[in-house]
């Protein structure tokens, strides 16, 4: 059995090398170890992480875990490479992205319900910055029906949907909804009882 810190500097290098996320099945056929050895390595090595002077993070994926930046050094990276600045997403976007993705798989229509106002131009944005999908359900008359990515998850920092109804999580992300930013209908704050109440499936 390999000493825990080999395994740590083993994995730290195979995740580096990786551009993808890496199954920790993956992991422990290739260090040829148990599973259970990789996780224990994975969590300790995941902790050290954790430290202020360190700049990268461990993070756990549907599909595998790999290492990603901090959130908070996203502008200093924009800085150096421009091609991945994040861009701003305006309070509208940010308005109708939340409420698919806590009302998901939501149509168009029932956005436009909730908003007040025709959001066919929003969801496209979204669509387009590939923070929201298509979803295979249809709705009446084949009506589409929308479901947020992995980008939407990567990009807030969120390991799955469950992570947004963690205490103070959905008003970090959805921050400007929250404190009343984003207009619905004419000019009306967005309010919680629009995130949260029930509508009419499609």
């Amino acid at each position: 059995m390999e000493e825990i810190w080999e395994l740590k500097s083993k994995i730290e290098a195979l995740l580096i090398a990786s551009d993808r996320p890496v199954t920790i099945q993956a992991l422990a056929q290739c260090l040829s170890v148990g599973e259970d050895e990789v996780d224990a390595a994975l969590q300790e090595f995941e902790a050290d992480l954790l430290a202020a002077d360190r700049g990268i993070q461990l993070r756990r994926r549907p599909h595998g875990v790999r290492i990603e930046t901090k959130p908070q050094y996203a502008d200093l990276i924009g800085r150096l490479l421009p091609e991945r600045k994040v861009k701003p997403i305006t309070s509208q976007a940010l308005e109708t992205l939340a409420i698919v993705a806590l009302k998901q798989p939501v149509s168009t229509g029932d956005i436009n319900a909730i908003r007040g106002i025709e959001s066919a131009g929003t969801v496209q944005t979204l669509r387009n910055r590939k923070l929201i999908a298509r979803s295979p359900r249809l709705g009446p008359r084949r009506e589409r029906i929308w479901r947020t990515t992995q980008l939407f998850l990567d990009t807030f920092g969120l390991v799955s949907l469950e992570d947004l109804y963690k205490e103070g999580r959905m008003e970090e992300v959805f921050a400007s909804v929250y404190s009343g930013e984003a207009g619905a209908g004419e000019g009306e704050a967005f309010s919680d009882n629009a995130l949260t109440g029930d509508i009419e499936g499609p």
